[in-house]
């Protein structure tokens, strides 16, 4: 008998570029292959990402042994009275409730999950992002195993809040509740296994060995893939203005993503959007930038860099989450004078440049391997 699987994630996996769709498009593709002994159905949020029938469609193509079912943070079509009484009251009075807090799940959210679960024999439920992890606070049946797969310590992300102790208490308090939690950065399995008590697993987060893919035709001198978050922000706005400056003009920049909608003309930067497949710039590119002061967690987009072997230059919060802080193929500085020369010194000098090529390669292998994360997975979902 195939186990029954349950996999919330708000986000539509085919939207933009960020961390959060590598990684759910690496749980689809696992649970995909794996359909003969798993009944896997992916619970999206129809009114927090962006679903339409082509996306819909997308998903049915992509992954046709895994149902998809909606959950919606409001009612829908229910007219006035009944949205006033069923979900703005009952809404603003569990917000009284809960005070500070990270969670940010609705009535009729929790209602909607509670009755499918309820409803099902799920065998194994995962929530992404602690966020959301009050969704399964009303659950009544507890045969099924939790696992919340937590991406980020949200605290972290509200450290000038003032309220800061609270929030943390809350994001505690949503873990405690889980039988597993999921993380991706080394420094984060230490502060929930202090404070839980609970079984933490830390996800090496893998990608295929890409080293035999570079043509090294180095068609691309330097790219940098981000969506446009307020940390990407800071960091992209950063280097145009103090890195940039500093290098050749005839050093092209290439930028990918929902970031080039913020992003100002230069004269040496080519914004490229959306696109449809980064592998043809990373078989191509030369160094892979990762410019960021804050956030928290492991950074998805300098892991799928080393993966090539492709050195990157980042700050100190590119290499968080990463089990090795030196000698892993990332060059790391807060100073852009020193940002600008190791950029340079990897153009200027080809043994450098192999050395760190080298070093994202042997740190890759020996951590992030697929290998590595299936033996995880494996012993989670198919024994």
């Amino acid at each position: 008998m195939r186990k029954k699987v349950l996999y919330f994630m708000p986000d539509n996996p085919f939207e933009g570029f960020t961390g959060s769709r590598t990684r759910v498009n690496y749980m689809l593709n696992y649970f995909e292959k794996n359909n003969e002994y798993l009944d896997v159905s992916y619970l999206g949020l129809r009114d927090w990402g962006v679903w339409d029938e082509a996306s819909v469609d997308k998903f049915h193509r992509c992954y046709p042994n895994i149902k998809l079912n909606f959950l919606s943070r409001k009612l829908t079509g229910r007219g006035f009275l009944k949205n006033i009484f069923g979900y703005k009251i009952p809404n603003f009075l569990m917000k009284m409730r809960k005070g500070t807090s990270v969670d940010i799940t609705s009535v009729v959210m929790q209602g909607m999950f509670t009755k499918l679960v309820n409803e099902n024999n799920y065998d194994i439920v995962i929530i992404s992002y602690t966020r959301w992890g009050k969704l399964s606070e009303h659950i009544m049946k507890h045969n099924s195993y939790f696992i919340i797969d937590t991406h980020d310590f949200i605290t972290a992300q509200n450290r000038n809040n003032k309220k800061i102790g609270e929030l943390f208490q809350s994001e505690i308090d949503i873990l405690r509740r889980f039988n597993e939690i999921w993380t991706y950065s080394v420094e984060e399995k230490y502060i929930f296994e202090q404070f839980t008590d609970q079984k933490v697993t830390l996800m090496p987060v893998a990608f295929p060995e890409n080293y035999n893919k570079l043509t090294r035709s180095f068609k691309y001198d330097i790219i940098y893939v981000a969506s446009k978050n307020d940390h990407n922000i800071t960091g992209i706005k950063w280097f145009l203005e103090k890195v940039l400056p500093l290098l050749e003009s005839e050093i092209k920049i290439h930028i990918i993503g929902s970031i080039c909608e913020v992003i100002d003309d230069y004269p040496n930067v080519i914004k490229h959007g959306m696109v449809d497949n980064l592998e043809e710039f990373y078989q191509n590119v030369r160094i892979v930038i990762c410019p960021m002061f804050s956030g928290t967690g492991v950074k998805i987009k300098v892991l799928e860099a080393l993966s090539y072997g492709i050195p990157v230059v980042t700050n100190q919060r590119g290499v968080d989450g990463l089990l090795n802080k030196s000698a892993n193929g990332c060059l790391v500085t807060e100073n852009e004078i020193e940002f600008a020369s190791y950029i340079l010194k990897l153009i200027d000098n080809t043994d450098f440049y192999i050395g760190i090529g080298n070093e994202a390669k042997n740190y890759f292998s020996a951590h992030h391997s697929p290998d590595k994360e299936l033996k995880i997975l494996d012993a989670v979902f198919l024994k």
